[in-house]
């Protein structure tokens, strides 16, 4: 998920808090100022690499590294690698496959076995894990 998304998802996340009314009267200012910090960065449009590597050097010279310290350091971050993570429909395959129906007992009033759907939280865990590494490693 793109640094975009991501403020996008949390300015929709906010605002239907805030409209729901699920935002405490103590929190009106923060949450205003947030949803206005979220909105003004997403009007901008999207820097260029270059942008944002220069970017990163001035801020890191501005902390007191040295120049050329700071072109290598903001290289090394330009030059890591995206991270890859699930499709919607691989989650959807992992959840499927870590599913279960189980006998949860008899109930004498109806006259049926009762079924319950499980879910191996721990197997689902370590699979999924065990796949991002592969993928971003």
């Amino acid at each position: 998920m793109t640094n975009r998304a991501v403020m996008q998802q949390a300015l929709e996340c906010i605002e239907r808090c805030n409209a729901h009314g699920w935002i405490l009267a103590d929190f009106e200012d923060e949450v205003e100022s947030a949803i206005n910090a979220l909105s003004e960065a997403l009007e901008q449009p999207e820097q260029e690499p270059t942008q944002w590597r220069d970017m990163v050097v001035v801020s890191l010279v501005r902390e007191g590294i040295d120049k050329h310290k700071a072109r290598e350091l903001a290289d090394h971050f330009a030059a890591q690698r995206q991270w890859v993570g699930l499709t919607d429909e691989e989650v959807q395959f992992y959840i499927k496959k870590h599913s279960k129906l189980v006998n949860a007992g008899y109930d004498k009033v109806t006259d049926t076995n009762l079924v319950a759907k499980t879910f191996d939280s721990t197997g689902f865990y370590k699979e999924v894990s065990t796949v991002l590494k592969e993928r971003n490693t």
